[in-house]
């Protein structure tokens, strides 16, 4: 027995914070679109892989005010105490997890938005940051979860309002603050926002996950909040709503769109039609064991890191080495040069700036005989007028290709065969009555 999933073409998300923005509202949200490819089974089975017995979930609909949306509850042991895990704890367990290079990539830098926050908010470095005020776990499960969401869902571009702050004041461990939170202030510089409603309204992760999410598909990689196209048709929409109903100010909800493009008309800003920013750093390593090599790749990638790679060389006295370069987007440049620092034997990075054209990512799942499969799916981008228009591939998932060969017993390539043509048997439209 077999089924298949895939995403809809070009997904777009609008993002509504007119009432509230954390992060266990914004999957709350997800939820509540009610599409097959992200429910609450697929959060849970995340979260049980990532911190094994470690969260627990319930969900329910609930009013805010008039209004109705989804409410997710995210309990763990640290829900009534203090964490003591920082961002390299949180890295690398990501890096442990079943999400996609891209996926980890967005929540790792997620993350590092609230570590840097914390990290100005105390007067030391994101390193030395613990997750204390928002919950390492918590916050974990939220940043991932959202990671796993959008991918799953297929969202190329994130489109946002300015979310509301709230009011009066809150207690946190720097005692009784005014609202917004201090963190929540850093995330949100330089960002429209809007104060109102009674409360805080807007939580750190909220804040990161919304300036994370407004850098997606923008050429400068600035965070910027942007409405969607004047055309575009909608295909599910859900409410995620916060714990608290407060009497004052907008219900204690957000609001989230998922839709595409209209038939005809264009999103003039898609991702897979823009260049992007990206840094490519480079050392030198001619004195260092390959396993401490592999280690600072491992670090680079838990950095945030798109791509790293060697290249043999030989070096002064005819030593061979090996030129060590890692691809970085620009915000994530400092924190990759902190881990060749940290890890390797260099006297120095060297980096280059340069644009790179990206295409189109879409990710399937298949499932034969109870083994799931993922497929991704690349769309081969438009630029400078060029067009690519139905130029598709289709790679499936090593490991998974992997594990559906040993439970079939057939050669890999088998497996990769059989994991493609059940994708294009569950594409093919029915004939059926």
């Amino acid at each position: 027995m077999s089924h298949a999933s895939s995403n809809h073409d070009g997904g777009m998300l609008f993002v509504e914070p007119f009432g509230g923005m954390a992060g266990d509202m914004f999957l709350a949200g997800l939820l509540d679109l009610a599409d097959p490819r992200f429910g609450l089974d697929d959060l849970v089975a995340f979260a049980q892989a990532l911190v094994p017995g470690e969260a627990s979930f319930s969900a329910e609909s609930v009013w805010r005010g008039s209004l109705s949306g989804l409410h997710l509850d995210v309990r763990t042991p640290e829900t009534g105490q203090s964490p003591h895990r920082g961002l390299a704890d949180l890295t690398r367990l990501l890096g442990g997890s079943r999400l996609s290079a891209d996926a980890q990539g967005f929540a790792v830098r997620v993350l590092t938005r609230i570590a840097e926050a914390e990290g100005r908010v105390h007067g030391c470095g994101p390193e030395e940051v613990h997750f204390h005020e928002v919950g390492a776990v918590d916050t974990l499960v939220d940043v991932g979860g959202a990671a796993l969401a959008l991918e799953r869902l297929g969202v190329q571009r994130v489109y946002m309002s300015a979310p509301i702050l709230g009011s009066g004041t809150v207690t946190c461990a720097h005692g009784e603050m005014p609202v917004p939170a201090p963190a929540t202030a850093e995330l949100l510089r330089g960002l429209p926002q809007r104060l109102g409603g009674g409360g805080e309204r807007c939580t750190p992760t909220g804040a990161a996950l919304l300036a994370e999410m407004g850098a997606l598909g923008a050429p400068d990689l600035a965070p910027a909040f942007d409405l969607p196209p004047a055309e575009w048709t909608v295909d599910r929409v859900g409410y995620g709503a916060g714990s608290r109903d407060p009497q004052e100010g907008p219900p204690n909800l957000l609001r989230v769109q998922l839709g595409r493009p209209s038939a005809g008309a264009g999103t003039g800003d898609s991702a897979v039609e823009a260049a992007t920013a990206v840094h490519e750093l480079r050392v030198n390593l001619d004195d260092l064991p390959a396993e401490v090599i592999g280690d600072v790749v491992v670090g680079l990638r838990e950095a945030g890191a798109l791509e790293v790679w060697t290249s043999p060389v030989f070096m002064k006295k005819d030593r061979p080495g090996v030129v060590l370069s890692a691809l970085v987007r620009p915000e994530l440049r400092a924190a990759a040069v902190s881990v060749l620092f940290e890890r390797s034997s260099t006297f120095g990075v060297r980096w280059t700036s340069a644009q790179r054209i990206e295409a189109g990512r879409r990710w399937h799942t298949v499932v034969i005989d109870g083994v799931e499969v993922r497929v991704k799916e690349r769309v081969r981008p438009q630029y400078e007028g060029r067009s690519a228009d139905g130029l598709r591939d289709f790679f499936c998932e090593h490991d998974d290709a992997v594990r559906l060969a040993r439970h079939l017993g057939v050669p890999l390539r088998e497996a990769h065969a059989r994991a493609l043509a059940e994708l294009e048997g569950a594409s093919r439209p029915s004939t059926s009555g």
